[in-house]
């Protein structure tokens, strides 16, 4: 994505429902969306027009007494905070390559067990070098002629919890 181009909103939601039209689209779409350089601004309109209005990021993580347990965020919110410090303050790069897929659908609706690794850097990507894999689960419908990703839920990946193999490999059901 050209984040630099300057185009008429029409060009602009053009382009943003084309990588809507597909699963397999949309969750491309969503990992490329976020890597870039320090410094670099992601197209946080963009990243909002993935996800319903209504929708959450749900990460599993440590909070501030060490537990580990869910932690909700909205996407206008990560914007706010993780968006600025992507932009503004991070001192690294950041890549996510996604290394397998796992998706059922039924009529309308959808879900992705998707396995990533994330990156400091190009050359760590060059080098398989990643700093941390999680595996994402990515609730999604479609409707308006579009999917949306309704929910993000992830769990970073550990020794106790390691990846199953059929996370592993790119798969879809029907």
């Amino acid at each position: 994505r050209d984040r630099q181009a300057k185009k008429t909103p029409e060009q602009k939601k053009e382009e943003y429902l084309k990588s809507v039209q597909t699963i397999d689209d949309l969750i491309t779409a969503f990992y490329a969306c976020l890597g870039g350089e320090p410094g670099e601004k992601r197209d946080w309109e963009f990243f909002r027009f993935l996800f319903h209005p209504q929708a959450y990021k749900i990460g599993y993580e440590k909070d501030i007494n060490r537990n580990i347990r869910p932690q909700w965020i909205h996407p206008n919110d990560y914007i706010e905070r993780v968006g600025y410090w992507f932009d503004n303050t991070r001192e690294t790069a950041f890549y996510e390559r996604e290394l397998g897929r796992v998706v059922e659908t039924y009529a309308n609706i959808g879900h992705a067990f998707s396995h990533c690794e994330a990156f400091h850097s190009k050359e760590d990507m060059a080098n398989n070098k990643p700093y941390k894999q999680d595996v994402k689960s990515i609730q999604l419908a479609y409707y308006q002629d579009r999917w949306w990703i309704i929910n993000m839920f992830w769990h970073g990946v550990t020794p106790e919890f390691p990846v199953p193999d059929r996370y592993k490999k790119f798969q879809q059901f029907p």
